[in-house]
């Protein structure tokens, strides 16, 4: 009975463990990620995930890869898991999640750089183009200027791209640690396409966010879009397919 008992507590401790950092293969700068397409390719497109704010595993960018790699030749599309976000099959990112808010603060940024870069040297890709989902956009739209080359171009859905307003229309007094995209638009190389989407009902990401980005965008030159649509915060719907036909079209 005891060793029941033991064996039973051992289970238990198993399964409640957290998942292990990343390591092995599908690592990129110590982040976890899951890959579709050809083994090289002329072009990555690199998938974002949100802050998932409610729990759990942060893998709703996986069958977007997967389907986006599965109807295009030459592009290899690859789900990242940010810092500290695990998914389904306990593939764990090295880092933290911040409490999964704030989370595309300056360390995270760099990291997820770092393995973009990693990325783009494996599978040989001349170019690399981003979509980003809220906090995934924040991150992106960053990069965009910061690393100014790393990406060719970018797909902001539900973007907090400007965080001094994002913290204002939600009543923050301390403020926000994420960098803001609007801050780095000037440094954004000519030519690079944005286009972000964002729900008509989203009160989160407001849609004034995403349009005022744009307006600077455009004012200094860039070609950039904004896409209004229906729905609300999440990625899905007409959100989700929207920005997937605006990828499309970057990928071409």
């Amino acid at each position: 009975m005891r060793l029941w008992a033991l064996g039973m507590l051992i289970a238990a401790m198993l399964a409640a463990a957290p998942a292990r950092a990343c390591e092995g293969g599908d690592c990129a700068n110590g982040l976890a990620y899951a890959a579709y397409g050809p083994a090289k390719a002329n072009t990555l497109v690199v998938f974002l995930h949100g802050d998932v704010s409610g729990g759990g595993p942060a893998d709703y960018m996986y069958a977007h890869a997967k389907s986006f790699a599965a109807s295009r030749k030459g592009v290899v599309a690859v789900a990242l898991l940010r810092p500290g976000y695990y998914d389904r099959e306990g593939k764990r990112s090295s880092g933290h999640d911040g409490g999964r808010r704030d989370t595309f603060h300056a360390s995270n940024n760099r990291t997820i750089a770092g393995a973009i870069s990693e990325l783009k040297a494996k599978y040989g890709a001349t170019r690399v183009i981003g979509l980003g989902h809220s906090a995934g956009a924040g991150t992106l739209g960053v990069l965009a200027g910061s690393n100014a080359g790393l990406l060719n171009g970018v797909v902001l859905a539900s973007c907090p791209c400007d965080v001094r307003a994002w913290d204002m229309h939600r009543g923050r007094q301390r403020g926000s640690s994420s960098q803001s995209p609007i801050d780095y638009l000037g440094s954004v190389p000519a030519g690079t396409p944005i286009v972000a989407v964002t729900g008509s009902g989203d009160e989160n990401t407001t849609p004034a966010l995403a349009e005022a980005y744009i307006s600077k965008a455009r004012a200094l030159g860039l070609p950039a879009r904004v896409q209004i649509v229906g729905g609300g915060h999440n990625f899905g719907g007409a959100i989700g397919s929207t920005a997937i036909s605006a990828l499309g079209g970057m990928v071409r």
